[in-house]
């Protein structure tokens, strides 16, 4: 649990500090204050990424040479330095000089309208979804698609330089490699998958006239990918890339039996992707993340006031949750943070 934030120069707040003292806490203030700012420098400081920008300076403020967030947690002092010479991490003041080494010193699960994309977007935002939930837990998931993507670019690149007349013994033995190590991706990925559906059976229970299924969408199926890949080398030759395998996958996501990308109105798609990130919360903790902190940003906006008051009701008791909301929050026990213009 977080007991202490600390951020300098990190977008609009200059310098802000808060002692968290409730596993509760919602931070409230008018648009634009710097609420979203407070989730991401949690975000940013377990990560080392930012959920909103993949251009990092942008977090830092106007004008500023570096900015800075420290946490003080339950067992350790987290802080991450960002400037034009590039990232620093350090835990207890020692520095953590690969950054692979720093991450997963605490874990959070977050929620924010960015993650709407996830129904509304395209295959590569379900599966980056997939694969980011499963790194955190496995290691050996984490080395299968570093191998994956390296002999998936070592392919893509032999694509290029050959023609329709060539000899395809190295790509055949490529493609092999390729279904080897897809096979056990392929594998994590649908049991990641049933693992969620069952969470969302409870679920679904929650809330009337509400059913969510999650269905694993590969590209091809396990049986044939291999047989296409050594028949298909002419095509792929043509097109200059892989075209079949584990990185052109999907999830089907359905509300009531439907696509919810075409039949959920926007408001129970904001139901079914905060409900996904719980049903993730409770994936970590069976898999030894006991305390994941849970980061919600404009949660409640457009859910009405009978599913607001049912998922506020419901939260996890058993992890830290930070809540921003634009209008008061009344009814449940927690701290409050609220933000004016002077911070």
């Amino acid at each position: 649990m977080i007991q202490t934030l600390e951020v300098k120069n990190f977008r609009n707040l200059g310098h802000y500090k808060v002692e968290i003292q409730e596993p509760l806490i919602i931070i409230e203030g008018p648009n634009g204050i710097g609420k979203t700012s407070l989730l991401e420098s949690i975000y940013f400081a377990s990560t080392t990424k930012s959920h909103r920008t993949n251009k990092e300076s942008e977090m830092i403020q106007h004008g500023k040479q570096y900015l800075r967030v420290k946490l003080k947690l339950k067992n350790s002092l987290n802080e991450v330095i960002l400037s034009d010479k590039g990232k620093r991490t350090f835990i207890n003041k020692k520095e953590i000089r690969k950054l692979s080494e720093y991450i997963g010193s605490f874990h959070v699960v977050m929620f924010s309208p960015e993650d709407l994309s996830l129904i509304k977007g395209g295959p590569s935002e379900r599966r980056y979804f997939m694969d980011f939930q499963l790194m955190q837990v496995s290691k050996t998931y984490l080395n299968d698609l570093n191998i994956y993507k390296k002999i998936l670019k070592q392919r893509n690149a032999l694509l290029k330089k050959l023609t329709l007349d060539s000899d395809y013994t190295f790509l055949n033995i490529l493609s092999e490699q390729l279904y080897e190590v897809g096979l056990r991706i392929y594998d994590e990925r649908i049991k990641f998958i049933e693992n969620l559906n069952k969470k969302f059976d409870k679920i679904n229970q929650k809330y009337k006239d509400f059913h969510i299924k999650l269905t694993y969408d590969p590209d091809v199926s396990k049986e044939e990918w291999l047989e296409i890949l050594k028949t298909k080398q002419k095509q792929e030759i043509q097109y200059q890339q892989t075209l079949y395998g584990i990185h052109k996958d999907d999830i089907k996501i359905e509300y009531n039996g439907h696509l919810a990308k075409e039949y959920a109105s926007q408001g129970t798609i904001r139901l079914i992707v905060i409900e996904l990130k719980l049903a993730v919360l409770a994936y970590l903790k069976e898999n030894g993340i006991e305390d994941a902190i849970l980061l919600l940003d404009d949660v409640l906006s457009e859910l009405d006031i009978e599913r607001q008051q049912l998922f506020l009701t419901t939260m996890p008791k058993t992890h830290q949750v930070f809540i921003t909301s634009a209008t008061e929050i009344n009814g449940i026990e927690a701290q409050k943070i609220v933000l004016t213009k002077e911070k």
